[in-house]
């Protein structure tokens, strides 16, 4: 399914949260909205879902309206055959994890074959064998599965996904990316997740949007997005930009240390080691640059650095 957003605003009191928005997801894609804390994104997932209204625009599934608010036209979320999976799980605690599953076909009366759906749900999650267990017996990661297994046996034409890895712990939420995304590919249904995490964003999206003040940065792919910013923030926001002037960048690891003493020189301000190499953050007449070294430096000393002049970013502001 394509979701259309025509010129959607929103505001909450005298806060204008969402400001004359249009987008396009496309139909079978995994698109992750991607921003910080209040700049709208929850807000435009929940519009999607029917969970808040517009006040202005339009909102098409396919070709079918199903927001607008010239033509009056608002279909209830239960009308709108999404699913939606909740950063909290949502999981009902007295009930074992077959009923959690089955509850959405219940709530729509689809009884018809309901066990051999839910089994086939479970089993595509691989929670096949724990179908009697409650939620208090699963870990983080089985709960997780047990949200997306109730979210995919009704066959939905959309799955929105509402920071739903943020409870997890971090090696949990790695493998569960993978997961998920293995999973929405195999199903080919459209799925749209919201996160602050770019580490998510990156590694789980075939597109991402980009958004800041209630407005789009930028929508593209991951390695446009990330190798190609549009503006200043996103090159900030996603990944480490260090600016070799106004409106010109470079990304840490087109930068090397040299000793050749006709480079630019810097000095190292910290030093953090990730497993493999460190992460130098070192100050120059440019300011503050990130670098990735093999070899630890102390603070203060003199280091030089390099980088190609054809991998630098021109941003137009």
């Amino acid at each position: 399914m394509q979701i259309t957003l025509q010129n959607i605003s929103k505001s909450f009191g005298k806060k204008e949260v969402i400001s004359n928005l249009s987008l396009k997801l496309q139909n079978g894609k995994f698109t992750t909205l991607l921003g910080s804390s209040g700049c709208g994104k929850t807000t435009l997932l929940r519009m999607i879902a029917g969970l808040e209204t517009p006040d202005s625009g339009e909102i098409l599934f396919d070709e079918e309206v199903v927001f607008s608010k010239e033509k009056n036209i608002n279909v209830p979320p239960e009308k709108r055959n999404l699913s939606f999976v909740f950063q909290d799980f949502a999981l009902w605690p007295h009930m074992t994890v077959f009923e959690n599953v089955a509850f959405g076909l219940r709530a729509r009366h689809q009884k018809e074959g309901l066990k051999q759906k839910v089994q086939q749900a479970l089993d595509t999650v691989k929670l096949g064998d724990l179908i009697y267990r409650y939620p208090h017996e699963l870990s983080g990661g089985q709960q997780q599965r047990v949200a997306f297994a109730r979210a995919i046996v009704v066959q939905p034409r959309c799955i929105l996904f509402d920071e739903p890895l943020s409870a997890l712990d971090a090696q949990l939420r790695e493998s569960m990316r993978s997961e998920i995304k293995q999973l929405t590919a195999q199903l080919n249904i459209t799925s749209v997740f919201v996160t602050h995490d770019q580490a998510e964003a990156m590694s789980m999206s075939d597109y991402i949007v980009v958004m800041n003040g209630g407005r789009i940065e930028q929508y593209d792919t991951p390695i446009e997005v990330y190798e190609h910013p549009a503006t200043k923030f996103v090159a900030e926001f996603v990944g480490k930009a260090n600016w070799i002037k106004d409106g010109l960048m470079i990304r840490p690891e087109q930068v090397t240390l040299t000793q050749s003493f006709g480079a630019k020189k810097c000095r190292v301000v910290s030093s953090q080691y990730y497993g493999g190499h460190y992460s130098l953050v070192l100050t120059s007449d440019c300011g503050d640059w990130t670098v990735s070294s093999q070899k630890d430096f102390p603070s203060g000393s003199e280091v030089y650095v390099n980088f190609d002049k054809n991998k630098a970013v021109t941003l137009q502001e």
